[in-house]
């Protein structure tokens, strides 16, 4: 005797019992098979052809009070005029008394007017594919939102708490991605955990882990490095120009000339300033007064810097240099620019470029600044650049982690057991189960 037949309503294909199991058996156990097999699937057309399971009515279905039977007996039903000899079975009056012609045809729509194209979410599935029939919407919450969370965290951890200790950042990142990947073990060892995969989990989770730190530590060496530096150095510290620059070493920001109480009048010598070339154009121009400027070879010992505002030599026009009443300037830490430690070497080369130029000195720990109105701008400067790079890389990441972590739903990565996982149903189950459906 053939084997009975049932439609799968996942994928609208007739099989049998033995290759329903076959066919979930890396899913679902056997006990999961067996309840799908017998609530939820349909007997086959060629099994049950007149589709009799599928007429009986539920426990609670009852009759709309305007569809009940006729009580009357069949010789009092009204069935107008009747020609016997052209319908002697009456059957053109019962289908006028079931059907009563509609009214208003012309102002209702033909079936479809409303269904002119597919819904969004069709046009995607039918891209896509039909990726995991049992995809679950608490399942895709998980994979999208946790990696996202993680992703943001160590963005804002290494960018707002490495000026504190980078150790403990580190601390941190290294304890989030061995859990992320003890995620993993899991999933290897057979541990489920509900309908999120393990697996997709903790590789999602250490990629976010891995991105927020590499892009932390880059918001944090260009710019936010710079920032905090503006707000915890000393503020508007009184310079000279023959100020050893040792001793503004832990200065943010500085004043200089008459601002500072005195006539010493320094000022950036644009007429001894140097462009260097290098892709761009790396300026520096010495700050000077007219008593350190005069002597035989003049010691600098703060340089005044800038990209691309300047002339290979002799024209500088960087920040307010040109402007006569500024005085104030902002130390660039770690003798780089426009971040710290960012072209080092090469506002080196354009300094040793102004000595043998114009018979300067440079002092061995001379300070690179920028010549500025207002070192309250600056820092606005500085802040609003810091605070929309974080929002930034925090939108394009998480856009990124959502991709991933939808797809990862929506084809049901990781779902699936591992290599030799262990038997979640063996053949003893299957023979089982085929002798209680002889029974």
């Amino acid at each position: 005797m053939e084997a009975e037949r049932r439609i799968d309503p996942e994928d609208g294909k007739a099989r049998t019992f033995d290759e329903l199991v076959q066919h979930y058996k890396s899913v679902y156990t056997f006990p999961q098979v067996q309840q799908y097999w017998d609530n939820r699937c349909r007997p086959d057309i060629p099994t049950d052809p007149f589709l009799t399971s599928l007429q009986q009515p539920g426990p609670e279905f009852k009759l709309r009070p305007d569809r009940e039977p006729p009580t009357e007996p069949a010789s009092q039903v009204n069935l107008g005029p009747v020609k016997l000899s052209e319908d002697p079975f009456l059957a053109a009056s019962f289908n006028q008394a079931k059907h009563p012609p509609a009214l208003h045809q012309v102002n209702q729509p033909e079936v479809g007017t409303y269904k002119d194209s597919q819904h969004w979410s069709e046009t995607i599935s039918t891209c896509l594919g039909a990726g995991d029939v049992h995809r679950q919407p608490r399942a895709r919450t998980t994979l999208i939102m946790v990696p996202i969370f993680l992703f943001v965290w160590e963005l804002l951890v290494w960018s707002l708490v490495s000026h504190i200790s980078r150790n403990g950042c580190w601390l941190i990142t290294i304890t989030l991605f061995v859990v992320s990947a003890a995620a993993i073990g899991m999933w290897f060892q057979g541990i489920r955990w509900g309908p999120v995969s393990l697996a997709a989990l903790g590789v999602l989770c250490m990629l976010a882990i891995a991105g927020g730190t590499a892009l932390g530590q880059r918001g944090w060496d260009q710019l936010w490095r710079q920032f905090f530096w503006l707000n915890t150095g000393n503020q508007l510290v009184p310079t000279f120009a023959g100020t050893a620059a040792a001793a503004r070493s832990d200065a943010a920001t500085l004043t200089f000339g008459s601002a500072a109480g005195s006539l010493d009048h320094s000022s950036v010598d644009a007429s001894r300033s140097v462009g260097f070339k290098d892709t761009n154009l790396f300026c520096v121009a010495p700050v000077l007064s007219p008593s350190t400027a005069g002597a035989d070879f003049p010691r600098v010992n703060f340089w005044a810097v800038g990209i691309d505002c300047c002339t290979k030599s002799g024209v500088f026009d960087c920040d307010a240099s040109r402007d006569y009443d500024a005085m104030q300037a902002v130390v660039q830490l770690g003798g780089g620019y426009p971040c710290p430690s960012c072209n080092v070497e090469t506002f080196q080369k354009a300094i040793a470029k102004a000595e043998a130029t114009y018979g300067l000195v440079s002092a061995p720990d001379a300070l690179l600044i920028r010549w500025v109105t207002n070192t309250n701008k600056v820092k606005f400067q500085a802040a609003g650049w810091a605070i929309g790079y974080l929002l930034l890389c925090s939108l394009m990441g998480s856009g990124f982690l959502f991709i991933l972590g939808w797809m990862s739903w929506y084809y049901g990565l990781g779902k699936r057991a591992p290599p030799n996982p262990g038997p979640s149903y063996g053949t003893q189950d299957l023979q089982t189960g085929k002798e209680k459906r002889q029974q």
